[in-house]
């Protein structure tokens, strides 16, 4: 049976250990504290020389008797100077000194007993060093002190008188259990001190590990701001080591340009406690920080450091001013965008309040460019709008602000204006600067825009942003309708018009839902026969308040919306059914229906699916479906418009050249339009081709040029038997107009259809 396994070993090995976990560790002063301590004991030691000289000597002691015994206590003083002995080496010589001192003052006393409490003393002095060496050290003195100078002196030792034959070393035992006694209330006020400082020793630890190994910058500041100590974190953030920040004030990490001024609003208010300003790193570059301070009291409840906590935030602050930044720039063109202008403008009004001073407004639409997005695509829209944004951008004065309205549309604030002639003048560079021309894909694109302009002075009632954008919004749709490429100055009848225009386009959404729109058609007549060839069909509104509303007033608003396209499409649809039903017909089987196409309806992708839909969904023959164009429309992007033409082409439908000789360009771009079917001429000519050799001249001409090419002329707004009879003679095939029939119904053309020559409307 294994020794180590019995129960009564196994208690003994259990008692063992417990007793040495109850008992003091030992060595656990820090270094600094155990030098003061030895320091204070040495000056007990040194104190007791002068001390039992002086003793000595009242006893009747000599001098050099007296100076003889003082010889080892002095050496053991000396020696407890020696570092180079260490710790023990000096714990031990002063143990020694001070029990000898306790040995001499007992010995010059006679061994009474009171003097042996000197012992007592000593030993509960040397208990400050909590080092079992010198403690061990005092009991083996004490002991080995009593029993052998009990057996050699024992007058020296003990005053038990006459006739005491009791061994010395029981008196030494006494002694030794005594001082045993005192030791072991010295170690349980030992071993607490351990706890103590071990708990401390920990607590420490965890502060120093939540100071150093914190995610924030911390700091620990003296009363002047100068640092006292850092954690990795701030040495992270600001690029200096500790041991540089040690060499510093705390605004040495502020920005260059405000340290005095963060310097002598030192030490912060009580009330301050987190503040948001830059961080300048050691580099010299910026970031910024979340500061805060915290105080710290002393004994006496007075500031003696401060605590700092730095928050690097420049993550959150980059990304708050790009978040501002978009909020108030435009992404495709980096200009200022609407909120941004509404902003400057509100600032402009009040500066012009003040200093009686005018702002203007200048809005500026580019002309066709949904044509440039439909047939290009959408990115090298956006690629001419940054290209037009930044011309414009240059011929600007520094104090104008260009921004991106929306889509296509920019606007100007100009600030200092006295009169309408300086926003006139800053409208013609930009109009100049648009002149030459954009490359896109290697081709060069020509651009023009539309000014608006609106000028509020100091002394206008209705000065507001939105007041201001809406009237050069207004007088940019005026320049549109005259023409466009051109400037508008802002009136009060242009307002009237824009809030009637605001109106029809609020109704014309609502108004194929609501069925309001219908489509009346007007005969095309042979001038050889007199029979209907084709109808065109035309568009009409019946606005629910305002009555039947002029094509010529809702045409324009649906295509400037771009609510042409559905309405377009409706139109086709509803086209190609009517037609449909007359080719079905006595008398109808080879009419023609003609629909007109919008420029908005020519640039789009899907036209040719769109038309393909509407043939098949009616049943109609393709070669019974016209399609018109106005010239205008095709001389805007041509080769845009003749890539469209050749798919509507392709289907197999008719295409004709609407009010053919207003447009410019035509003749060198007509080739190019071919195949086309029909040149309709333009009533402007027809209405003088009587009275005017120069209108029937073009006339003429027309028709021969259109003869010759193989396609048919269509003399369109003939309103006289005159004009019908000399377009007859001018060998013009087709005509249309009032004096054949108006735009009618479909029943009523129906009707005309039964009706198999109309020759008395040619008479």
């Amino acid at each position: 049976m294994d020794p180590a396994s019995h129960p009564v070993a196994g208690a003994v090995r259990a008692s063992a250990d417990r007793l040495r976990a109850w008992l003091p560790h030992g060595s656990s002063l820090p270094d600094e504290v155990w030098r003061r301590r030895h320091a204070g004991l040495l000056a007990l030691l040194w104190a007791h020389v002068p001390a039992l000289f002086v003793f000595a000597l009242a006893s009747g002691v000599s001098t050099g008797h007296a100076l003889l015994e003082l010889v080892p206590i002095v050496s053991c003083a000396a020696v407890g100077h020696a570092e180079r002995l260490g710790r023990s080496g000096r714990a031990a010589a002063v143990t020694i000194g001070l029990l000898t001192c306790s040995a001499l003052l007992v010995h010059l006393w006679g061994g009474t007993i009171e003097a042996h409490f000197h012992y007592f003393v000593m030993v509960a002095a040397l208990a400050a060093y909590e080092e079992w060496f010198p403690y061990l050290l005092a009991f083996g003195y004490v002991v080995l002190q009593h029993g052998l100078m009990g057996m050699m002196e024992p007058g020296s030792v003990y005053a038990h008188g006459e006739g005491d034959e009791r061994s010395p070393w029981l008196w030494a035992a006494v002694n030794g259990g005594f001082i045993a006694a005192l030791g072991i209330a010295s170690m349980v006020t030992w071993r607490a001190n351990e706890d103590v400082r071990a708990h401390m020793r920990a607590s420490e630890r965890r502060f120093h590990s939540a100071f150093d190994d914190a995610p924030i910058g911390m700091a620990l500041l003296d009363r002047d701001g100068r640092f006292l100590d850092a954690n990795r974190s701030l040495a992270r953030q600001s690029g200096y080591s500790r041991e540089e920040l040690l060499s510093l004030h705390v605004w040495a990490l502020c920005e260059a340009k405000l340290r005095e001024e963060h310097a002598a609003r030192w030490p912060p208010a009580a009330d301050v406690r987190v503040l948001e300003y830059a961080l300048e790193r050691k580099d010299g570059s910026l970031g910024w920080a979340l500061w805060s301070v915290s105080r710290m009291h002393g004994a006496d409840d007075a500031v003696d450091s401060y605590v700092m906590q730095i928050l690097d935030v420049t993550d959150r602050r980059r990304a708050e001013e790009q978040l501002a930044y978009q909020a108030h720039h435009d992404p495709l063109t980096g200009l200022p965008n609407r909120t941004q202008l509404s902003e400057r403008l509100t600032d402009a009004l009040a500066r012009g309040a003040e200093h009686r001073r005018g702002v203007a407004v200048i809005f500026v639409d580019l002309d066709n460019f949904k044509v440039i997005n439909d047939s290009l695509g959408h990115e090298a829209g956006d690629r001419l709008l940054r290209d037009v944004s930044e011309r414009l951008r240059r011929v600007l004065g520094p104090g104008d602000l260009l921004a991106r309205f929306g889509g296509d549309e920019l606007a100007v604030c100009v600030e200092q204006v006295d009169d309408e002639g300086r926003a006139l003048r800053i409208a013609d560079r930009m109009a100049t600067a648009l002149r030459a021309p954009f490359v896109l894909d290697g081709e060069q694109r020509f651009v023009t825009a539309s000014f608006g302009i609106a000028i509020a002075g100091p002394d206008d009632v209705d000065r507001s942003p939105e007041t201001l954008l809406r009237d050069a919004d207004a007088a940019m749709y005026r320049a549109k309708e005259r023409g466009k490429a051109r400037s508008e100055v802002f009136d009060t009848t242009m307002r009237r018009r824009a809030v009637e225009r605001l109106e029809l386009e609020s109704g014309l959404r609502e108004a194929l839902a609501r069925e309001q729109l219908r489509i009346v058609y007007q005969p095309e007549v042979s001038l050889e026969h007199g029979r209907i060839v084709a109808v065109e069909a035309l568009l009409r509104w019946e606005h629910p308040q305002l009555g039947p509303v002029s094509p010529a007033r809702f045409i324009p608003i649906a295509e400037q919306s771009g609510l042409i396209v559905p309405i377009g499409a409706w139109a086709l649809h509803e086209a190609c059914r009517q037609a449909a039903r007359w080719n079905a017909q006595p008398g109808g089987e080879e009419v023609v229906v003609a629909v007109n196409l919008s420029p908005r309806q020519l640039g789009a992708s899907d036209l040719a699916a769109t038309v393909r839909g509407a043939l098949a969904g009616s049943g109609l023959s393709p070669e019974r479906l016209c399609l018109e164009i106005t010239e205008s429309a095709v001389m805007a992007d041509p080769d845009a418009a003749i890539e469209s033409l050749h798919r509507l082409k392709a289907l197999g439908v008719k295409l004709a050249i609407d009010d053919f000789g207003v447009g410019y360009s035509s003749l060198s771009h007509l080739r190019e339009l071919l195949p086309v079917d029909v040149l309709k001429i333009d009533r402007s000519f027809i209405d003088g081709v009587v009275r005017r050799g120069e209108d029937k001249a073009i006339v003429t001409a027309i028709v021969e040029l259109a003869r010759s090419l193989g396609v048919d002329a269509v003399a369109e707004g003939v309103e006289t038997a005159e004009q019908a009879s000399l377009l007859h003679e001018l060998r013009c095939h087709v005509a249309q107009g009032f004096h054949f029939a108006r735009p009618q119904a479909a029943a009523d053309v129906a009707q005309l259809l039964d009706v198999h020559q109309l020759g008395e409307l040619l008479g």
